[in-house]
């Protein structure tokens, strides 16, 4: 219930950031914010970086490991994440320091049941998919509109966060008696490329909702999704079902497999999807 909780406020947060927007149109009414408005996404990026560093070196003095490889790595792909959206849309901008954020709550989630290098890679997964669930969401939403550089962002500001909590170090020791310290069950190759699969038939369906908006959505567009979900569910009931096993992978799978629904609700509910 716990790890429920926990993945439900991040979806939480996914949507008040899509709801965000008109908290930006109220800043740019007001008078003599015009000229630092813009730049408001970038200071507060730099801002959460900025406290990244100082923790960082917190913590150093506290006799705490800091990983600075990963740290500087972090905010090497934080700064990349800055320079992929439109530049005449600088609010989008903001989506960095947002995933940044998020990628810090995911991190302690999963990190009751994920240490090292898992932590890292599914931190970066989960966070890209909670960056995709927020664009399908803004396809549904009258004033927001569905975009591919925002995935990019998110998925690239998800990274940068996944790498600056790993050389932080931040919730290494959250909830040890939760945490599974056995040893590592090995995914197979097959399980591996059915994953490789479904974040394809993901790919196949970020596609197609673009190709369509404004349009009738076609149930084509999720079915190779539904169908790989389907095939994991038989042939791996275990990581559906137990969060002990493959956590990563389970929390992938959820979030993977709810991106199916806003095809559905496009169709059946008669929404505008933009």
């Amino acid at each position: 219930m716990r790890l429920f909780l926990l993945y439900a406020a991040c979806f939480f947060l996914v949507v008040c950031y899509v709801n965000m927007f008109p908290l930006w149109v109220w800043l740019l009414g007001q008078p003599g914010y015009g000229p630092w408005i813009g730049r408001l996404p970038v200071l507060v990026t730099l801002a959460v970086l900025l406290l990244s560093i100082v923790s960082s070196v917190q913590r150093f003095r506290k006799g705490i490991r800091v990983h600075f490889i990963f740290l500087a790595l972090g905010i090497g792909v934080a700064f990349l994440a800055l320079a992929v959206p439109d530049p005449h849309v600088p609010i989008k901008r903001i989506h960095v320091a947002e995933y940044i954020i998020l990628s810090f709550l995911v991190r302690f989630a999963l990190s009751h049941r994920l240490r090292g290098n898992r932590l890292v890679l599914f931190t970066a997964l989960v966070t890209l998919l909670f960056g995709i669930h927020d664009e399908m969401i803004q396809g549904l939403h009258p004033l927001r509109y569905y975009g591919w550089r925002d995935m990019i962002v998110n998925g690239l500001a998800g990274c940068g966060g996944a790498l600056l909590g790993h050389g932080l170090r931040f919730f290494v020791t959250a909830s040890p008696h939760d945490a599974d310290h056995g040893p590592r069950r090995p995914v197979s190759p097959a399980l591996a490329s059915f994953y490789v699969l479904l974040f394809a038939a993901v790919g196949w369906l970020v596609v197609a909702l673009y190709e369509q908006r404004g349009g009738i959505v076609p149930v084509t567009s999720l079915l190779p999704l539904a169908c790989m979900c389907l095939v994991i569910t038989v042939l791996y009931p275990e990581i559906i079902v137990d969060s002990r096993v493959h956590h990563g992978l389970q929390a992938v799978f959820w979030l993977a497999l709810g991106l199916t629904i806003y095809p559905v609700l496009i169709n059946v509910a008669g929404i505008r999807f933009m």
